[in-house]
């Protein structure tokens, strides 16, 4: 699951009374830290696969000579360049690329020489994330994936989607491109049509030949550089992007069924004409080094047993996880149902053989304090950062039924996937806060420091019954807002209880009874290659796993307990 989201919060305890806004306490922290997405294994797939072919077609081909050791209750894994996911800028200015349907389905990618249509049609109004929904004209056809398309989605990002508009979003990913609506990506990068000049913008011309959306001299958001590119639609089915002056460096460029349909990475200066792709296809351009994630797993379960829930990796260097992420969980597989998370089992991908259920990426050791107890990103320790990655594997995706009879997902905040900031979460490590009521008002007393009934009845832990009548705030000011105590806002206090939850996702199965209460996570250190991580870094990495075990008992009110020895894989 992946992967980052990001909102940047600056409520100074303002004295407005709004309802919902804070009337008092500190400054709401940065918030881009965390992501989870029930779509990034197809991503981290399509991204390994890559580099496997960069790196046979480079002569460099390294499969399984990661040097891998177990130094205590450590797994180190020091890379041998299969991990490291080299720069890729963007080349394709002055570059064509058409798609052409195959009569047995699938479509072919190959070079384009056609030039920019002449005529662009009229200019839209296009600001910063925006959009703007074009109808086809009455004879036109367009074919997409299988699904005749009557509509599309003009996006100032460089893209168009049909059937709906993809929501704003921090990310301009290849996870993005391939987990929303169907998606048609010429430049997918940040740009702002609004801040273009003189004759700068996004254009559309609409006939019953063909769709042209142009975007002019676009620049990047809060850049001065300029982008000329242009994608037509034709009634076959076919698609051309033309690309003049191209000033950005990073982007995604290609097409996706959508609904995180798979995709196949190519490199558009090199290897088409492609042959028959019947998934979406597509080139990342990035300017900084990247890294293989699923390298990681695969390559620990070379050597290590495969008896692990969780893996828990720490990088000896300093690598960006992407899209500003300072940390981030994976989904891998999910046999529950009542928990709010779609049934899946992406464990062969990651070389297990039907175990594991969850990959953590918690980035470069050195960001994080000697002390693990230390709070230091918001109201975050690193056991509160573990435990809220960790807990991604159950948590938080739960929906109820509101009074209207509705499903409501009033308890949910950032990206649907961490409790609301207005939710009275109990302090729960998913985020929202421990909201004491006043009467006229509520009161923030805590964050980050337990997994609640709710949380624990998700996680296996408890029964529908033991978990007590819980509420939200309503009109809060903004429920994907960070946690953070001593703060007090205005609201409507909006009471549930479980079997609200019940009748949206249905009962928790397995329940409590025979879900496991006991879970084992190994923690692994990675380090570039020829650099063998130093003691100390090792002992860091042990100092968080040995305080991790206790505070995850503590966190479940010594319900759920955790097994962290490392475990050679058996030789035959």
């Amino acid at each position: 699951m992946a992967w980052t989201y990001g909102r940047t919060f600056s409520l100074l305890g303002s004295m407005l009374l709004l309802a919902g806004a804070p009337l008092s306490g500190s400054t709401v922290p940065d918030h881009p830290w965390c992501g989870t997405s029930h779509a990034g294994m197809a991503a981290q797939v399509a991204i390994h696969r890559d580099q496997q072919r960069r790196l046979r077609e480079s002569g460099k081909a390294v499969r399984g000579t990661v040097q891998a050791e177990r130094v205590g209750d450590v797994a180190v894994l020091v890379d041998d360049g299969s991990m490291v996911v080299q720069p890729n800028p963007l080349d394709l200015s002055n570059v064509g690329i058409q798609y052409v349907p195959q009569k047995k389905g699938g479509l072919v990618a190959s070079p384009s020489d056609a030039a920019f249509e002449g005529e662009i049609g009229e200019r839209i109004v296009l600001g910063d994330d925006d959009s703007r929904e074009i109808a086809f004209p009455k004879k036109f056809r367009f074919r997409f994936f299988g699904r005749v398309q009557s509509r599309l989605f003009v996006h100032s990002d460089g893209n168009l989607t049909f059937a709906v508009p993809d929501a704003a979003s921090t990310d301009r990913d290849l996870n993005r491109l391939i987990s929303g609506p169907p998606r048609i990506a010429p430049l997918f990068a940040d740009l702002d049509p609004g801040a273009a000049v003189d004759e700068g913008g996004v254009y559309v011309l609409t006939s019953a030949a063909k769709i042209v959306v142009t975007w002019r001299d676009v620049p990047q958001f809060g850049l001065k550089n300029r982008n000329t590119f242009q994608v037509v639609l034709y009634p076959d089915g076919r698609i051309t992007f033309a690309f003049g002056t191209l000033q950005a460096r990073e982007a995604v460029v290609g097409l996706a069924p959508g609904n995180s349909g798979a995709v196949q990475l190519l490199d558009f200066t090199t290897s088409l004409p492609s042959g028959v792709l019947k998934t979406g296809v597509a080139e990342r351009f990035v300017t900084s080094r990247t890294f293989d994630h699923l390298a990681v797993a695969r390559a620990f379960f070379r050597e290590f047993a495969d008896v692990y829930d969780h893996l828990v990796v720490f990088l000896d260097f300093q690598q960006s996880l992407g899209g500003g992420a300072f940390a981030f969980e994976s989904a891998v597989k999910n046999e529950i149902r009542g928990i709010g998370v779609p049934i899946f089992d992406n464990t062969a991908q990651v070389g297990s053989r039907g175990r594991l259920r969850s990959f953590v990426q918690m980035g470069a050791l050195a960001r994080y304090p000697a002390d693990p107890e230390t709070e230091f990103l918001g109201t975050n320790s690193t056991l509160d950062v573990l435990g809220q990655e960790t807990g991604h594997r159950w948590l938080s995706y739960l929906q109820f039924i509101d009074d209207n009879g509705e499903a409501s997902d009033a308890l949910l905040g950032r990206d649907l996937a961490h409790w609301s900031y207005c939710h009275d979460s109990e302090a729960s490590d998913m985020e929202g806060n421990d909201w004491q009521d006043d009467g006229n008002f509520f009161s923030s007393v805590g964050a980050t420091d337990r997994f609640s009934p709710l949380d624990q009845y998700a996680m296996g832990l408890i029964g529908a019954a033991d978990v007590p009548p819980f509420f939200y705030i309503d009109n809060c000011f903004n429920p994907a807002a960070a946690p953070e105590v001593g703060v007090r806002i205005q609201g409507s206090r909006i009471d549930v209880a479980i079997d609200r939850i019940i009748a949206a996702e249905g009962p928790r199965v397995p329940d409590f009874r025979k879900a496991p209460h006991a879970f084992d996570m190994a923690f692994i250190l990675v380090a570039e290659a020829g650099q063998f991580p130093s003691g100390e870094s090792i002992a860091k990495v042990d100092r968080i796993r040995a305080a991790w075990v206790p505070y995850f008992a503590a966190a479940t009110d010594g319900r759920g307990s955790l097994r962290t020895a490392i475990q050679l894989k058996p030789r035959r």
